[in-house]
């Protein structure tokens, strides 16, 4: 009995209108009335005590399976959700029965119970649409919720098995643990993460209360808390929080009506039961209105129809105009649908049926999932890819994820994040999907390796129809909608396929038709090895009638080379077989075409097997000879000459067709190799984009077929042909530099997990023999040295640009060190490779190790180049932005004057290289509040700008922001305000709306807004960007931590003290963790939390955090700083209000007056040491106020 009805409101008739419903959900272990009921005296609060105090509240109790067991394994989340669902439907039922829709509800939730809740109350809120809106009663009723020991921020699983189970028998949990028990309410979990981020928009519409647990559970040595009061009771805004003096389980079991507990959770049940009705009455007459409202845009979207509100809701109709365009908007599937595509036709209706029937009579929606398992060779792509296009308007967007790795299915998702106008991330595309409400549908092709989680690949909510492939048959308790497994096709479809793909002329006789049911048979049905069989047949490698023959000399000569090695089921040894018998006929022709084709097939064995572009080979050829472009024939004598040095060169590591000298090249070799790979089927191409794919078995056995020394070879092909095909700065400028390095990151992923980049240990191999000696002695293995440290250097690159720091580091150092052991540290190409070895040590947040690389840089250049080199000034200008932004700012100041009077002269005042340097010494002008000289220097630079570049420019939009930020510390606000709506819309029109520089101009923009006194529309832009930066770049980054610095700073403009100050106590600890304590985003953090302590009367905690301030800003900023002037002046003014004024506090005021902090005159009738320095009083006020 889901739903128990414990106590009545005894009311009179004409009171109902006070009414409430309480409604007790239990947590996991328990049932609907054990849980509330006291083990000695068999009380059960909710019946036996709370009516005598509450007369209003009909009391009701919800029951589900909670049996901890239930919840094993992958499925938790739709057993929450199946739950939740339940819970709302058991609720409407009850209360549409007794005629009290609209009665005001109030939750009382218990450990898992508060999760079920979350979510029932999230799902309720979408129930809008006109056959399912009964549903949202349940939202807008609410009232309150009280959590008893809910982990809203997870548990550990390990402690609830030790602790929760210890000594109890009935529930104690089967004993493999790795099993993922207890999913949903794990710490980090998916499940709960997406509960809360969906719950979290909703909680300002009710009242919240958190209560933890005082007592330890558990016995002996193994007790402990259940869920932490960090997580029982996260500190938020507008709720309220409490201490039960009882254990996990007891904690919500009352025996005596006088305990402190229960006198606290009563007097809030009672305070809610008194204000509620009113409430929510006034909620009900404005969710009626918009109820109505979304029922006419629904009616008119469907059928034409609506509702007019301003005249007591009169349905009216008019004639629907519809445009003639498709309603697919987007479409996107990597591989075309086969030609000669045959069968399948039950399969599909099979998933037609589990997809579609029914939709708009369900009680409830939620994401449809249908998942199809089967071996490789079967044609699940190729389904879903003809499932995909014969429904393509059914659906407003069709999209496709590779799932062969967690990398590929990332990527996928940053591409549709990107399509929808966010950041491209996975995090960013699974959200926009999310938030879709048009039909969509979902391919997560080739999830094959068991160790994917392929839970977190499916976006959030019961939005969506998703389609997954895969060979592991575990992975069907995903399909919420249903699961099969795709065999061999029908034996007459077979047949169909075979003679289609060989294009056999019609009409097909008996005797045709036979022997094709025989081929058909022998390759088992299945559709891959069908078509490659077609394919030898239609190249003439042998007929119809002989190709058995063939194909049995194959299949034997597979299984004996397969016999020492791992082992292939009998379905492989078919596929495998086909291919052998396509390379050997393809070997066999002996042409240059082939040779190539069967050197081309090895190499790209060891890419990603999707999406090849063409121009990897075609850029490697180019790049290899710098260039193919107006390329004369050589002299004999330079031939000659050329053929001795090659000679003593060791064999190139590359395909032949890549081995062209550069007045032989001929591009067209490489269309042919692709060519012969298509004619066998081998390949299939997508003239879209001009790239090609294997199908993930073919790729399997290009690799398998090779012997471990070729396999050792052949991966090492793959990597050079990635590295020629990438250039290293400045020539890999321009937008399709950056596309295509992009999707080289698969490849790349792909080639080092089978050959890991190297290089020779210079010195052990050389005898420390420096260049150019060693070239005499050791010519051939200093080309392969050479080679292997580019190779490091570019694949460094391409994981710098995409953020993978780690792996750039690793191959930088390597690179690095190669070249300091060959070349010496003052070698060009050592620097180059030191300055992008700190680009990502800082983008790891290595700053110590980021500034000592550029610090030596720069010191090189100027003994070897001069200060005057343009090398050097720019090594000058990065290690002076770097010092800005470690918070240096006086090592920062000194550097950039010294770079900029250098530089003017030296390249002109509009070379780039000046202008960035003005930009840069703007931007610490304005860290040292000399405001005024900011302006001025960003004013030139924008000016030059916009000449030059436009006005929008990425590097005139970074001027722009520079500029607006000036004027707003000056107090130009309007023009601040005008200058940063540009940047904010052109940045979000040019790299997308959740790019990390949109999100910085939005913060920019709300504290311009802020500063003008437009604080709501300040902080309704500052709380959607944060959720956006955190989704895009992380929890810690610095992006995100300088948006709720501001965020924090608009509550307290609000007057909301202690949410800012809640909000700041925690930005200092993630700033000390990612900044460092000395750095000045801490110490004006502290400097904050300081006024707010003073602020709130907290004069002696004001007094505390100020001097902690004070010592910190004498790390980097020093007291000649304007903002440690105005820290200490704080400091000061805060120990004579607090009455302080004893000898100590005279000294430090002398002290203070002699480091010329401050002024000995004091200001009349306020007891504040006055500043010396105007502007640093301003600054003190400004802050004061914030």
């Amino acid at each position: 009995m889901p739903l128990l009805q414990l106590r009545q409101a005894n009311l009179n008739r004409d009171d109902l209108e006070r009414s409430v419903d309480i409604i007790a959900v239990h947590g996991l272990d328990e049932n609907l009335t054990e849980a509330w009921t006291d083990p000695v005296t068999r009380t059960l609060w909710l019946r036996d005590l709370l009516p005598n105090t509450l007369n209003v509240a009909r009391v009701l109790t919800f029951g589900y399976n909670a049996d901890s067991r239930s919840f094993y394994g992958h499925r938790s989340a739709d057993r929450i959700q199946q739950h939740a669902h339940t819970l709302v439907a058991d609720l409407q039922a009850d209360r549409a029965l007794e005629n009290c829709l609209q009665r005001p509800i109030i939750f009382i939730c218990h450990g898992l119970g508060g999760i079920l809740v979350k979510k029932a109350l999230a799902y309720s809120s979408t129930r809008t649409s006109q056959h399912i809106e009964h549903l949202y009663s349940i939202f807008a009723s609410t009232y309150a919720v009280l959590f008893f020991g809910t982990p809203h921020q997870g548990t550990d699983k390990e402690s609830w098995l030790a602790i929760a189970h210890a000594g109890s028998p009935r529930q104690r949990a089967p004993p493999r643990f790795d099993t993922q028990l207890l999913m949903a309410t794990e710490k980090d979990s998916e499940t709960l993460q997406s509960i809360t981020e969906q719950f979290a928009p909703l909680m300002k519409q009710f009242h919240i209360f958190f209560f933890w647990e005082e007592l330890e559970s558990g016995e002996g040595n193994r007790r402990g808390y259940i869920v932490e009061e960090s997580s029982a009771a996260p500190l938020v805004d507008n709720t309220e929080r409490a201490g039960i003096h009882a254990s996990h389980c007891e904690m919500i079991r009352f025996s005596d009506r006088n305990t402190s507990s229960y006198r606290t959770v009563v007097e809030a049940l009672v305070r809610y039961c008194r204000n509620a009705p009113s409430i929510i009455s006034r909620r009900w007459k404005k969710a009626i209105e918009t109820l109505a409202r979304t029922r006419s845009d629904e009616a008119f979207e469907l059928a034409g129809v609506a509702f007019d509100i301003h005249n007591d809701n009169q349905l009216f109709q008019y004639q629907q105009k519809r445009s003639a365009r498709p309603r697919n908007k987007h479409f996107h599937i990597p591989q075309a649908v086969s030609s000669i595509f045959t069968g399948r036709e039950d399969v599909s209706r099979t998933v037609e049926d589990s997809l579609f029937a029914q939709e708009s009579t369900q009680s409830f929606s939620q994401q449809r999932r249908f998942i199809i398992h089967g071996i490789g060779g079967s044609g699940k792509s190729q389904f879903c890819s003809k499932f995909a296009q014969d429904h393509r308007e059914r659906f407003w967007g069709v999209f496709w994820i590779d799932a062969t790795s967690m990398e590929t299915a990332r990527q996928s998702f940053a591409k549709i994040g990107k399509q929808g106008g966010m950041e491209a991330t996975l995090d960013a595309g699974k959200y926009w999907l999310s938030n879709c409400e048009e039909p969509w549908l979902l391919i997560i092709n080739n999830a094959d390796d068991p160790s994917l989680d392929l839970l977190s690949l499916f976006p959030e909510g019961d939005r969506g129809h998703i389609l997954v492939t895969t060979r592991n048959p575990n992975l069907t308790v995903h399909g919420t909608n249903g699961a099969m497994e795709l065999k061999g096709l029908k034996p007459r479809d077979a047949s169909l396929l075979l003679l289609k793909a060989a294009v056999t002329p019609k009409p097909w006789d008996n005797a045709i038709e036979d022997v094709a049911n025989k081929v058909a048979a022998a390759l088992g049905y299945l559709a891959l090895a069908l078509v490659q069989a077609g394919a030898v047949i239609l190249q003439g490698m042998c007929n119809l009638q002989d190709y058995l023959k063939f194909y049995d000399q194959f299949r034997t000569s597979v299984s004996e080379r397969r016999s020492s090695g791992a082992s292939l089921n009998a379905d492989q040894v078919t596929i495998y077989a086909t291919w052998e018998h396509s390379l050997s006929s393809l070997e066999q022709r002996a042409t240059e075409a082939g040779e190539d084709a069967a050197q081309l097939l090895s190499t790209v064995a060891f890419f990603h097997f999707e999406h090849i572009r063409v121009d990897i080979f075609t850029r490697a050829l180019e790049n290899r000879s710098g260039s193919n472009k107006d390329v004369t024939r050589p002299s004999f004598l330079m031939r000659v000459t050329g053929g001795i040095f090659a000679r003593l060169q060791p064999p190139l590591v590359l395909p032949r067709f890549l081995r062209q000298n550069s007045w032989e090249q001929d591009p067209h070799r490489i269309r042919l190799a692709l060519s012969e790979l298509r004619s066998f089927s081998l390949i299939s191409y997508d003239g879209k984009d001009d790239s090609f794919s294997l199908h993930p078995v073919v790729h399997s056995w290009a690799r398998d077929r090779l012997e471990a020394g070729a396999r050792t070879v052949w991966a090492q092909v793959a990597v050079n042909v990635l590295a020629d095909s990438i250039l290293l700065p400045p020539g890999d400028a321009g937008e399709p530099h950056e596309e295509f390095r992009r999707d080289m990151l698969a490849h790349l992923d792909y080639c080092i997990r089978a050959r890991s980049i190297e290089v020779l240990d210079y010195d052990a191999w050389f005898g420390g023999i420096k260049l150019p000696f060693a070239l005499v002695v050791h010519h051939s293995w200093l080309h392969v040295f050479r080679q292997q440290v580019v190779t490091a250097a570019k694949c460094g690159y391409v994981y710098l640009e995409r953020g993978r720091f780690n792996e750039a580091v690793a191959l930088f150092t390597k690179a690095k060190d190669a070249l300091i052991q060959s070349r010496g540290h003052n070698d060009s190409l050592t620097m180059a490779a030191m300055l992008a070895l700190s680009k990502a040590y800082w983008g790891l947040g290595r700053l110590e190790e980021s500034l000592a690389l550029q610090t030596a840089v720069v010191d090189a250049r100027t003994n070897i180049l001069g200060r005057k080199n343009a090398e050097t000034l720019s090594a000058m200008n990065e290690l002076g932005r770097s010092y800005w932004l470690n918070g240096q700012y006086h090592k920062a100041l000194e550097l950039q004057t010294a770079t900029l009077r250098l530089i003017e002269p030296a390249l002109g005042p509009t070379h780039d290289s000046t202008l960035t340097a003005m930009d840069n010494i703007g931007v610490t002008y304005g860290s040292w509040q000399r405001y005024a000289e900011s302006r001025d220097m960003h004013r030139r630079v924008l000016t030059v700008r916009t000449e030059t570049l436009g006005c929008t420019h990425l590097h005139t939009l970074e001027t722009m922001n520079n500029l607006a930020m000036a004027l707003m510390d000056l107090g130009q606000l309007e023009k601040a305000e005008e200058l940063m709506d540009e940047v904010y819309k052109y940045r979000k029109k040019k790299l997308g709306k959740e790019h990390p520089y949109a999100l910085w101009a939005l913060c920019n923009l709300a504290k311009v807004k802020s500063k003008l006194e437009l604080l709501t529309e300040a902080e309704n832009m500052l709380i959607g960007g944060i959720a956006a930066a955190k989704r895009s770049l992380g929890e810690d980054h610095l992006g995100v931590l300088m948006g709720e610095g501001e965020l924090a700073r608009v509550y307290a403009r609000q007057g909301l003290l202690d949410k800012s100050l809640h909000l700041s106590e925690r930005l200092i600890q993630r700033l000390e963790e990612s900044r460092g304590s000395g750095h000045p985003d801490t110490v004006y953090a502290l400097f904050n939390v300081a006024l707010l302590y003073e602020m709130r009367g907290e004069i002696d905690k004001a007094v505390e955090t100020s001097a902690l301030a004070a010592e910190r800003s004498e790390v980097r900023l020093t007291k000649r700083h304007p903002m440690a002037q105005a820290i200490y002046a704080q400091l000061n003014r805060l120990k004579m209000q607090n009455h302080e004024d004893d000898d100590r506090t005279i000294i430090d005021c002398v002290e203070a007056q002699n480091e010329g902090v401050v002024s000995p005159e004091r200001s009349t009738g306020k007891g504040m040491w006055r500043c010396k320095n105007d502007t640093v009083f301003r600054h003190l006020q400004s802050y004061k106020t914030f």
